[in-house]
């Protein structure tokens, strides 16, 4: 038989007075009795020094409000020990005033209110098994030692001792019905409601937006610094050994012979030393282009990707029907999916031909790039598929995988087409030459269905 995962369903188990979940409710009941026995400490000695009743509702009032977010907030982590998930934070307002205004403040004091009945039936329980422990244990030790007392009556010195220990696993089941309790107690009126999930969602997906356009930034600032500054010098570098390669030439070589210049070693070097710069200024140009694409920002998605498909070292044909400007982020998720995949094409798939498609159909950009190579790409084994996935999550995207053993390997990407948040002030798209472009009417349709899995892989 499976072992229970919850409270709820160890209770319903014949053996549940013997299985790990009886210590945890007993526990559960425990702290409860500990929480809120202060905060009952504090009202009784309102009771006992207010002089006037205005005075002692103020107090009852201070001490509520001033209880109920510690002691909720504890029993939203003390929740799990009855095999219930994490009870999450209902609160959008961080300071104290504007709490105050939220329903869950309210129910906060209520669930608090509740807690002081809860609080003391947890502590009675506690209380009734030390006595019937204390009873099963001195009751026989009395009677062996002979106690007078305990043999004046046999009878009754038997019903105590049978009294202590029955009631111990009835107090083990009232222990766990009543942590029970306090548990759905605690998720009916401390868990957040639709409308403040809905503000939660809000406020997660605007500070997810914001993370990502300051990375973007972040990346646009990267790319200029890098394009205005290590490039250029690197290009005056390439033109300053260039010019002393033609002053070389155009000195005399026998007069530097006969000072003692090794003609062939300068020029060796001078060589050298370009070429060198030729190549970092390409390693850089590459960089800052992956980094952030200027043609991605100027031009838009078609061109950007036409670019990317024409340094393939295999053919790549590119079919595209998008034509519109986008949000940046959901054209650099689409075109860095496109730059991964092909990657991957020209290292590890053996592939003799790829072919990427781009459509927009109303409101959903449609990405696929396919290849004829070996297949067995798995998302799972590797970080490369895995980032894009997460990429495509951040964008409120979909990406699919399908890679069986011998091919073929389809990656599949869903974004919503988002038109930009302001106005662009670059050159519209320019649709390359040579690129297959199917008008509008001839997008393939995207189905609701396809969002799930797009591919149509099982």
């Amino acid at each position: 038989m499976r072992r229970p995962d919850s409270l709820a369903l160890a209770v319903r188990r014949p053996g549940y007075l013997v299985s790990a979940w009886l210590p945890r409710a007993w526990l559960f009941t425990l702290t409860s009795a500990l929480v809120t026995g202060p905060f009952v400490i504090l009202i009784f000695s309102g009771l006992l020094h207010a002089q006037s009743l205005y005075a002692l509702v103020v107090l009852l009032v201070v001490v509520t409000l001033a209880c109920s977010p510690l002691i909720a907030r504890l029993d939203r982590f003390r929740v799990p020990l009855l095999g219930q998930d994490r009870i999450a934070d209902p609160h959008t307002q961080e300071l104290v005033r504007l709490r105050l205004t939220e329903a869950a403040t309210w129910r906060e004091v209520v669930y608090v209110t509740a807690c002081l009945v809860v609080g003391w039936a947890c502590a009675a329980m506690h209380l009734l098994v030390v006595a019937a422990v204390s009873a099963a244990v001195t009751i026989p030790e009395r009677v062996i030692a002979g106690d007078p007392v305990w043999d004046a009556n046999p009878a009754g010195v038997a019903l105590g001792f049978a009294v202590a220990v029955l009631s111990l696993p009835a107090l083990g089941y009232t222990v766990g019905f009543l942590a029970l309790a306090q548990g759905a107690l605690a998720r009916t009126l401390l868990a957040p409601r639709g409308d403040e999930l809905r503000r939660q969602i809000a406020r997660l997906t605007a500070s997810r937006a914001n993370l990502v356009r300051s990375f973007e930034g972040d990346l646009r600032r990267i790319e200029r610094d890098l394009h205005d500054g290590a490039q250029q010098k690197l290009v005056t570098l390439a033109i300053a050994l260039g010019s002393a390669e033609l002053d070389l030439a155009e000195l005399d070589a026998d007069a530097l012979a006969r000072a003692g210049v090794d003609v062939a070693r300068l020029r060796g070097h001078l060589d050298r030393a370009h070429d060198l710069a030729e190549a970092a200024l390409d390693d850089l140009r590459s960089t800052v282009r992956a980094i952030h694409p200027r043609v991605l920002a100027d031009h838009g998605l078609t061109p950007a990707v036409h670019e990317l498909t024409s340094r393939m070292p295999v053919p790549v044909t590119l079919t595209s029907t998008v034509e519109d400007r986008f949000d940046a982020e959901v054209e650099l998720c689409a075109y860095f999916v496109v730059s991964e995949a092909l990657t991957n094409v020209a290292r590890h798939s053996r592939a003799r031909g790829a072919g990427v498609e781009m459509a927009q159909d109303g409101g959903v950009l449609t990405v696929r790039v396919d290849d004829d190579g070996v297949g067995g790409a798995d998302p799972r084994t590797g970080t490369g598929l895995a980032g894009l996935r997460e990429r495509a999550e951040a964008a409120d995207g979909n990406l699919t995988v399908t890679s069986p053993a011998g091919g073929p390997t389809t990656i599949a990407l869903l974004l919503p087409a988002r038109a930009p948040a302001v106005v662009q002030t670059h050159a519209p798209a320019v649709v390359p030459e040579g690129v297959a472009v199917v008008g509008q009417g001839a997008a393939p349709a995207v189905r609701p269905g396809d969002l799930a899995d797009p591919t149509g892989a099982a």
